[in-house]
Order: C-alpha cells, then sequence, then structure tokens
C-alpha cells in the first residue's frame, strides 16, 4: 500500500513539474513573439512581426543592397550593405539580425557610439548606390552641426530623416524598417578565421580592415504596402 501511495505521488509530482516546464516555454515563446501594436511608422510603414510575417529569402536578402543607419535624434550616419544574416540568437525564437561594418566606414563610429541601429530596403536605386559611394565624411559640412544638419547623406538625397518609438533613425522614403538593439559585437582578426578568407578577401581590401560583427535584436519592424 505505502508502495503504490509513493508511487502515486511520484507520478504526480512529475505531473506538476511537466505542466510548469510547459507553461515556462509558453510564456517565452509569447515573449519571444514580435509585438505588432508598435504604432505605424511615419512614411506610412506599419508594423508587421518578422517571425511570421517575413516573407523574403534569408540567404538572400542581403543581396538587396540594404541600408543600414545608426545614430540618435543628435546625429545619424548609413551606408549600403551586401553582407548579413537574419534567423535567431541567444533564447527560445529570440529573433537577431546579424551586420558587418568595416572599421574605416564612417558608420562604424556610430555602430560603436549608438545601441540600435535600423536595416532598409528601398525601391529607388539612387539611395543605396550614393549610400555605398560616398562617406558621411566626405559630404558638405561633415561634422558641423550648427546648421541643425544631422545627417549629412541623408539630406543630399533629400530623404527625410525620422525615428521610432526607441528614438532611432530611419528614412521614411524606405519601404522596409527593421530596427535592432545590439546585443554582442566583436572586432575580428585574422586568428578568427578558419580558412583562407582573409588572404582572398582582405588582401586586396586591407585598407577597410576586418569587418567587425554585430548581432541584433529585433526590436520592430515596419514595411509599407505597396501592392
Amino acid at each position: 500500500m505505502k508502495k503504490r501511495t509513493l508511487t502515486l505521488l511520484t507520478a504526480v509530482v512529475m505531473l506538476l513539474a511537466m505542466a510548469a516546464c510547459g507553461s515556462q516555454n509558453n510564456d517565452d515563446k509569447q515573449t519571444a513573439t514580435m509585438d505588432t501594436n508598435e504604432p505605424s511608422l511615419a512614411g506610412g510603414l506599419r508594423p508587421f512581426d518578422v517571425q511570421k510575417d517575413f516573407a523574403d529569402n534569408g540567404f538572400t536578402f542581403f543581396t538587396k543592397n540594404l541600408i543600414l543607419c545608426s545614430g540618435d535624434s543628435t546625429e545619424s550616419n548609413a551606408m549600403t550593405i551586401g553582407w548579413g544574416s537574419i534567423g535567431n540568437y541567444i533564447g527560445h525564437d529570440r529573433a537577431a539580425v546579424t551586420v558587418y561594418v568595416a572599421p574605416a566606414r564612417y558608420t562604424h563610429e556610430f555602430m560603436e557610439r549608438h545601441k540600435r541601429f535600423t536595416i532598409m530596403e528601398f525601391d529607388n536605386p539612387k539611395v543605396w548606390q550614393y549610400m555605398g559611394k560616398y562617406s558621411g565624411r566626405d559630404c558638405e559640412g561633415a561634422g558641423d552641426r550648427s546648421d541643425g544638419v544631422k545627417d549629412r547623406k541623408a539630406a543630399a538625397l533629400g530623404l527625410h530623416v525620422a525615428y521610432t518609438p526607441n528614438g532611432t533613425p530611419y528614412y521614411t522614403e524606405a519601404t522596409t524598417v527593421i530596427e535592432c538593439e545590439t546585443m554582442t559585437a566583436w572586432h575580428q582578426t585574422e586568428k578568427d578565421f578558419r580558412n583562407d578568407t582573409p588572404r582572398q578577401w582582405y588582401g586586396e581590401h586591407s585598407a577597410s580592415g576586418i569587418h567587425t560583427v554585430y548581432i541584433g535584436e529585433v526590436l520592430g519592424a515596419w514595411r509599407k504596402d505597396i501592392r
């Protein structure tokens, strides 16, 4: 009788433990789900859940000449990027984006100073062509904020700078905006590679320096209904 009672008690304890574990996992899933109740952004950008409604191929998304912008309400700078990945990092379904910025790029200084950044997509090829060709250092008046111009490259293109509820800069002309907060970053060295990438790539691009890796948690995502 005692043995049967102990067996029943053991079963009850196991069931309670499994229920608690399941409840915790559900809480984790709810926490990980993107908040699509975020307000729309200026420029007709509406929030969407990247974990449910991201339709792009993750392997080719970063070949679309995306724009990376970093800064805050006092300063910002952007550049064209062609490397990156989107997926999850640390935690159950924690949406994350990885981007790479060479130390020689002006935007690198902003990525080091500010904890949040946006990734943007544009229909107009002039945006990524200009952003990839010119540096914010070289724009007229770069570094001089006395006239109130906070983003020289955006001003040169006639883009309108706006801010997410977190104060992260983006351009209202973008068709997609993904806001991220940097979780971790590291400056790669030749020793970090396990193949001959440094020789193949950085041999002829050594002036820019080996890229810094930034992994950012996705805070919000917005897009325009262009159908």
